[in-house]
């Protein structure tokens, strides 16, 4: 049954690998089989997409699948970042805490930061927050994404 791309779902999976391995090994990598979330069929390899990550400065190639029931397309991404973030969360969370206690890091790109910064006040007050820098830890903690 064909699907207009329109109507397709594309999903994330996340899957434990750092940075490091996939930009050594490239479309090299071992890429586990996986089933598809809604028919729980092994899906079929989709080929590679190139993503760009801020701790390196060439592309990365992410593995896609598809299911070959509900046409479902699910791309990889390493659990280490959020779904459509450059940076990694460790770095979200460290830049932050340090512009809470003070300053940003040397040589870190001001706009960005203050967008995270931004975001994580306004879901503050959405969530009765007082103070800033408990909340960041609380989220980092939980691991609960406040960009979404």
């Amino acid at each position: 049954m064909l699907v207009p791309p329109a109507l397709q779902q594309v999903m994330i999976l996340f899957i434990k690998i750092t940075i490091e391995e996939l930009s050594k090994n490239g479309k090299n990598h071992k890429w586990d089989k996986h089933q598809c979330d809604k028919c729980h069929r092994n899906m079929w390899g989709h080929g590679f997409v190139m993503r760009y990550f801020a701790e390196i400065t060439d592309g990365i190639y992410l593995k896609r699948y598809r299911c070959p029931d509900c046409t479902m397309v699910v791309t990889t991404r390493p659990d280490s970042h959020w779904k459509s973030f450059r940076s990694a969360i460790q770095t979200i969370y460290e830049a932050l805490k340090s512009k809470l206690t003070g300053f940003w890091p040397l040589e870190f790109p001001r706009q960005r930061g203050l967008h995270w910064l931004l975001r994580l006040v306004n879901l503050a007050k959405m969530e009765n927050q007082e103070n800033l820098t408990s909340y960041l830890d609380y989220c980092f903690v939980k691991q609960i994404c406040f960009f979404t």
